[in-house]
């Protein structure tokens, strides 16, 4: 191996030479990728690409929920106040739908966090609330008589006009989804 060889490997080895590569590479990565994005911009005469910007647009409905700073909600429960506090508490709450029927008089949304299920139901008022909970086990979380919907034991969080049914066998999970439901009521930010 020749001397100046030698050399240049011992400068591409030192932390000097290291810095160079790193640099060269992190310029060579930025011209690329502004490359791609001048070529992905979206044109007319693309129908392949606006095909690809359809499925991307569904992908993100289907994703974590967004909490919209429209959502001004002071007192009482709504569905974007609930989203709100349990993205607040650290979760990506993802909104799966529906929950199981005939529990409580009103529809409710399951929410999926991590491996738990968290069933919502929001009532007109408290008062509402309180007239649906006793006509329910609150230890099942059901109609008196009638057989669970839910796969596992689940927890009944209730809270102003909120009732919560979250379906997981995590201790620490349910102690923090308890926490953020029940730490008070939803105040609007100034």
């Amino acid at each position: 191996m020749s001397r100046e060889r030698r050399t240049f490997r011992r400068f591409l080895v030192s932390s000097r030479g290291v810095c160079c590569w790193v640099a060269v590479a992190f310029t060579a990565c930025q011209k690329q990728a502004a490359d791609r994005a001048d070529s992905a911009a979206p044109s007319a005469a693309s129908p392949a690409r606006i095909d690809s910007a359809r499925r991307a647009e569904t992908a993100r409905a289907s994703t974590p929920v967004a909490t919209t700073s429209a959502c001004v909600s002071e007192g009482e429960w709504q569905q974007c106040s609930v989203e709100k506090r349990l993205t607040d508490a650290g979760y990506v709450p993802i909104n799966k739908g529906t929950s199981p029927a005939g529990v409580f008089p009103v529809p409710g949304t399951t929410y999926v966090l991590g491996s738990a299920q968290l069933h919502i139901y929001i009532f007109k008022s408290a008062k509402e609330r309180e007239q649906a909970l006793a006509a329910i086990d609150t230890t099942a979380v059901t109609r008196r008589g009638s057989d669970a919907p839910w796969p596992t034991r689940p927890t009944l969080i209730t809270s102003n006009n909120l009732v919560g049914v979250l379906v997981s066998d995590n201790g620490q999970l349910i102690e923090r989804v308890q926490l953020a439901i029940t730490a008070g009521l939803p105040r609007a930010s100034h």
